[in-house]
């Protein structure tokens, strides 16, 4: 017999075990391909304690997900499975750390475009874009997104109050976004 057919047969197998509710089919898939996931875990992770939650996490959702799901390869289907839940889980932790400044910025970008860290055409053109605005409009956007104020504290520099600047910024991602557009960036 060869190897792929002691594969798909563990996998019929295993994946029997899901159908008749035994909690044995997540031993005996931590047993057949633990190690492969705990793997594809921590390469996507770089955390040993991310990627064991992130393991633990996938036997849940193919405990949950098997049956209805039939697979016939078990151990592409939990490979695939823990690839998705570690990446899900590094774009939590990312968005988590993200300062409020960028998350705000955007809604200044063209819709599904993701700027690369030094994206040197959109530097040129956001400087091109401040420089287009009056003084006050210019302070309050460098002050928030590049000194990385609260609104509060920019209202406060700025003379105005938070609402105001609330109210402002929004118009100028408004006003940078249609710029960016116009000028045919990410397109």
């Amino acid at each position: 017999m060869k190897k792929s057919d002691s594969q798909t047969t563990e996998s019929e197998r295993v994946v029997g075990l899901f159908f008749g509710r035994d909690e044995r089919a997540i031993s005996e898939t931590a047993r057949l391909w633990g190690a492969l996931f705990m793997r594809i875990a921590l390469n996507v992770t770089s955390d040993r304690t991310l990627a064991e939650e992130t393991v633990n996490d996938a036997y849940l959702a193919l405990w949950q997900r098997i049956p209805p799901d039939r697979p016939r390869n078990l151990q592409a289907y939990g490979s695939a499975v823990t690839r998705n839940i570690a990446v899900d889980r590094v774009r939590r932790e990312r968005a988590e750390k993200r300062p409020e400044t960028v998350c705000e910025l955007d809604e200044a970008m063209p819709s599904g475009v993701v700027p690369a860290p030094d994206d040197g055409e959109l530097t040129r053109l956001i400087e091109s874009f401040l420089r287009r605005l009056d003084k006050r409009s210019r302070a309050a956007f460098v002050i928030r997104y590049f000194e990385e104020e609260s609104v509060e504290n920019t209202a406060k520099r700025l003379g105005m109050t938070p609402g105001s600047v609330k109210a402002l910024l929004h118009r100028l991602r408004r006003r940078l976004r249609e710029y960016l557009e116009k000028e045919g960036y990410g397109i």
